[in-house]
């Protein structure tokens, strides 16, 4: 009889204490969408713009970074440089990082440089207003996973500044769940335009959407926005993370702005209230994720990304995300997550070449083959699965079923 006395007690404290934390959650994203506001974001772009034009390298883009760290530092957050040199060009991105409970990072990202002849108030001030919107407000709530707030320059001129920021946290070992970039998002004149978002990602990345789009839904009333989903537009800084094996998703505005890098992308042209709709969108999947259970996350091993391999041995390191193969190619997965782990499937260009059940998690490729070519992991879970890509140059014309 004491048994079920005990039973009874814990079950009528548990299953409210279950409700009281979906409830705090659901509270917090709700107080964090309401805590968006026109005014601030108008401040945020309206410095930017005043800074007039600020290419990357020149004494206006350093100002705008002076003012982007002093914003991320006045909300408490540990803010610092990240310097880069590629080309004979160099920069700075500025990084606040909001410390989590875990070695998880996401990354909120959007660049502050523009180009020589526009004041970037939609490209990408408005990203950057976002940016900095976010990082206040989430500034005093707490997350499972780390937060990292990056403004990135060298973007107009390649992507520098992301590409610098992307190979460091991949030689580093990072793991960094998912990058959010937002570049170009408060430009819209129509009804149609005012009440679209365009989402942009890799197959590896249509999760990413996937919550967007539930967050969309669930607060149709407080948001206002329609995700209108597309294939992955390599064209801003989210792709220097897919290029290094993360996982990163692209917001844009859903009509194209014809003031698009001229002299006319100035603060008259931006709509704000179409700009705080995108705000609270990105705000709230941004907490989702960062509160989000990590379950099955795979990663290649090798081959490595920025090097060459010949005869199945990595035998030097290159400036770049490329990854060149002479022979077969020897693929390793390694997996992290709660979930246990049922297979790990591997496949050549879309085809499934070898299944995998217990560690190590290898496979060797040895189709003849030249030129670029994708290989692919997907790691099984008893509940989920999650895959990872990588494009390889490769020149192997030794069959493998030729040799012992």
């Amino acid at each position: 009889m004491k048994k079920l006395v005990v039973v009874a007690i814990l079950i009528s404290f548990t299953f409210p204490l279950s409700a009281t934390f979906a409830d705090r959650s659901e509270n917090k994203i709700v107080e964090l969408i309401d805590g968006v506001d026109e005014n601030t974001l108008y401040y945020y772009d309206k410095t930017i713009q005043d800074f007039g034009p600020h290419p990357t390298g020149s004494e206006e883009c350093n100002e705008v970074a002076e003012f982007i760290f002093n914003e991320f530092s006045n909300y408490g957050l540990k803010t610092e440089y990240q310097e880069w040199e590629y080309r004979g060009l160099r920069g700075k991105n500025i990084v606040a990082t909001l410390y989590g409970k875990d070695n998880y990072t996401i990354i909120f990202s959007a660049h502050y440089d523009s180009v020589a002849v526009s004041p970037g108030a939609d490209d990408d001030g408005s990203g950057i207003s976002c940016l900095l919107m976010a990082a206040k407000i989430m500034a005093s709530y707490s997350f499972q996973h780390t937060i990292k707030f990056v403004a990135f320059s060298g973007e107009e001129q390649g992507k520098y500044g992301s590409e610098c920021f992307a190979r460091n946290a991949y030689e580093n070992g990072e793991i960094i769940v998912a990058d959010l970039q937002l570049d170009g998002v408060g430009h819209a004149e129509s009804k149609e335009g005012g009440s679209k978002i365009r989402l942009s990602s890799n197959e590896a990345s249509t999760w990413i959407s996937d919550m967007a789009e539930e967050i969309a839904e669930k607060y149709e009333d407080k948001i206002g926005l329609d995700i209108v989903r597309h294939r992955n537009f390599p064209g801003s800084d989210h792709q220097s993370f897919i290029e290094y094996g993360y996982e990163a998703n692209f917001f844009l505005e859903y009509e194209f702005n014809p003031h698009y890098h001229s002299p006319q992308d100035t603060i008259e042209n931006v709509n704000f209230s179409y700009l705080a709709k995108v705000c609270k969108l990105a705000i709230a999947t941004l907490a989702s994720i960062a509160d989000k259970d990590i379950d099955i996350m795979v990663r290649f091993v090798e081959p490595e990304r920025g090097a060459i391999y010949f005869g199945g041995r990595k035998i030097m390191k290159i400036s770049s995300h490329h990854t060149i193969v002479f022979g077969r190619i020897h693929a390793e997965a390694n997996i992290i997550g709660k979930e246990e782990v049922r297979r790990v499937e591997f496949y050549f260009d879309g085809e499934l070449r070898g299944v995998v059940e217990e560690e190590p998690y290898s496979f060797m490729y040895g189709k003849p083959a030249f030129f670029k070519h994708s290989i692919k992991i997907v790691a099984v879970g008893e509940e989920e699965a999650d895959m990872n890509e990588i494009d390889v140059m490769v020149f192997n014309i030794i069959p493998k079923y030729w040799l012992k």
